[in-house]
């Protein structure tokens, strides 16, 4: 893997530091980060809650917010159907609590991926409508391109309203209570790349704003700042972008989680074995890996009712079964995902070694629909290029998601292959499809020309981008504070990546889990410093020996206290 050292402009970096005031390396990965001037870096560096744009600015979210409201002075009765993911069930939970301060109880339904399928479908809306006479409905994370169920609704005189931001497949549907940004040119509004949960608050938000105007008695009912920890579960576990709104978002629903966390969060958070030092100085790779992986675990397995279920929940001792319930899920996921994990690669190696990209499919115990995307994911990580994961079902039609490297639009390659395909949509980086099975052959073909055509040139090797070059006497807590300015880390600020040169190993490193890592350790002069390195366990590096190291830093909490960690990406030899 080839190692690649950012640019930066030094005449850029010298402003930075002079104006801020600020170190050198922090300068450095501001101004990597696209930051160029001292109100830029404040915004970045200082966001704050009222820097949040007012909410009735997006499109449409005005008129779905006073729709709201008039159902709610009418006594009308609400359903809300959100998706089975982090970003779907966090955006039902946020919009169930606001409506429920408000004196109204809606319907909730949440689809059984394997039975009823992604999104707003025919199956979930009977499930929904079956549960009493409805007048509005409210989809969460899905809907954008329901046409067909948004005409059946309105022939039942049943009013949508569509909260969402998956992009549209095709010609964009008219109607006053579509509030997606992503329908929408605004490229530079702070609110374009919001997830769902982040735009259920700016609708939640537009309807407090309305009441308030309005001298309404219920405008105090409820203090929305409580809801911003949903809100960067949602928005960080659906890695949109971590700028502008999303980035307040993300670093005040941590600030709030950590202080005061719903019962469901906080049983959540020990279930996982986080301890009260980290949970106290809560950052976002504690949702990446501890909490979004349980939450997803429900949806993947057809049980998302328990993580809604957990987050509207304030029983303590009913959030504490539902979170031991909920981790056994994980545990089943993990399982699943090992197993799946092994004979896709086997099967991207052998069969797509040569191509632009990898279409794997296959049935059998480990060939679980809710499994296949985290699959895809972790091959696109391996591989560099765009995989496709797909599981038959007992319909003998394939299932699955679609992941992709940056700069590949898979929402447009799959576009040119619609005519093979049942249902598709998502994100350009994140896709969901369903193929049959006697079509499966000729899509295949189809995505790897259409992949060709458009992209071939543009998927290379993977390439580590460097920000930073350390010494090893730069590894301590002054660092680490300094890196801990910039969080959270996500899509588009990016966990700075360093590189050190000529280091020797303190020991022969060891395997740990289950033999695909190792954990190993240099000397500072002073002390060791521990290091882990993720599925590597088939490049380890020799001892008395100098090596390169590619790196994030990151602290690793142990038994109420905290040390600094390595966590290595790549090594080589050092010339």
């Amino acid at each position: 893997m080839e190692w690649v050292t950012k640019y930066t402009d030094d005449i850029i970096v010298k402003e930075l530091q002079s104006s801020l005031p600020s170190t050198e390396r922090i300068a450095k990965l501001l101004a990597l980060r696209g930051i160029s001037d001292e109100s830029e870096a404040q915004y970045f560096l200082e966001p704050k809650l009222a820097h949040l744009d007012d909410p009735l600015e997006i499109p449409n979210l005005k008129e779905a917010a006073k729709r709201i409201i008039s159902a709610i002075d009418a006594g009308e009765s609400i359903l809300l159907i959100g998706d089975y993911d982090v970003d779907g069930i966090t955006s039902t939970v946020i919009v169930k609590k606001c409506l429920s301060a408000l004196g109204v109880d809606p319907f909730h339904v949440i689809p059984r991926r394997n039975v009823e399928g992604y999104g707003l479908t025919d199956a979930i809306l009977d499930r929904g409508l079956s549960m009493g006479k409805i007048d509005l409905v409210i989809a969460l994370d899905c809907g954008t391109n329901s046409e067909k169920q948004m005409q059946d609704l309105a022939t039942e005189g049943i009013d949508l309203i569509v909260v969402d931001h998956h992009q549209p497949k095709g010609e964009i549907l008219d109607f006053p209570f579509l509030v997606n940004p992503q329908i929408h040119k605004e490229n530079n509004k702070p609110w374009r790349y919001l997830c769902t949960a982040g735009l259920a608050f700016k609708l939640m938000h537009g309807i407090f704003k309305i009441l308030r105007d309005r001298e309404a008695e219920s405008k105090d009912s409820i203090d929305l700042k409580k809801l911003l920890p949903l809100v960067a579960l949602g928005t960080i576990a659906d890695m949109v972008p971590l700028k502008n709104e999303n980035r307040i978002f993300a670093r005040f629903g941590l600030k709030h989680m950590a202080k005061t966390s719903s019962p469901g969060i906080k049983t959540l958070l020990k279930k996982a074995q986080v301890e009260e030092l980290e949970i106290r100085s809560l950052e976002s790779e504690l949702v990446t890996f501890k909490l979004a992986p349980r939450i997803n675990a429900c949806g993947r397995l057809d049980r998302p009712e328990l993580a809604t279920s957990l987050l509207t929940e304030n029983n303590l001792e009913q959030c504490e079964k539902l979170s031991k319930v909920i981790d056994h899920c994980n545990q089943q996921r993990k399982k699943l995902e090992s197993n799946l994990w092994k004979e896709s690669l086997e099967i991207a190696e052998k069969n797509f070694s040569k191509s632009s990209a990898a279409i794997i499919y296959g049935h059998g115990e480990s060939w679980h629909s809710g499994i296949v995307g985290i699959v895809a994911g972790k091959l696109v990580n391996q591989l560099g290029k765009p995989c496709l994961v797909l599981a038959k079902n007992e319909d003998e039609i394939y299932q699955g998601s679609g992941r992709g490297p940056k700069g590949v639009n898979l929402v447009e390659v799959l576009s040119k292959c619609k005519e093979y395909l049942l249902h598709w949509g998502g994100h350009p980086a994140a896709i969901g499809l369903s193929v049959e099975k006697s079509k499966i052959a000729s899509f295949t073909s189809a995505f790897l020309e259409n992949m060709d055509f458009t992209y071939k040139d543009q998927i290379k090797e993977e390439k580590l981008m460097i920000d930073l070059t350390l010494s090893i006497d730069e590894l301590n807590n002054e660092l680490m504070e300094e890196i801990g300015i910039l969080h959270p880390f996500g899509q588009e600020n990016p966990e700075p990546l360093f590189r050190m040169h000529k280091v020797m190993l303190s020991h022969k490193p060891k395997l740990v889990g289950s033999g695909e890592h190792f954990q190993f350790s240099i000397s500072n002069g002073i002390h060791l410093i521990a290091g882990i390195a993720w599925r590597m366990s088939e490049k380890i590096p020799p001892i008395n020996t100098e090596i390169d190291l590619a790196f994030n830093l990151r602290w690793n909490y142990w038994n109420e206290s905290r040390k600094i960690q390595i966590v290595l990406l790549d090594w080589k030899f050092s010339n």
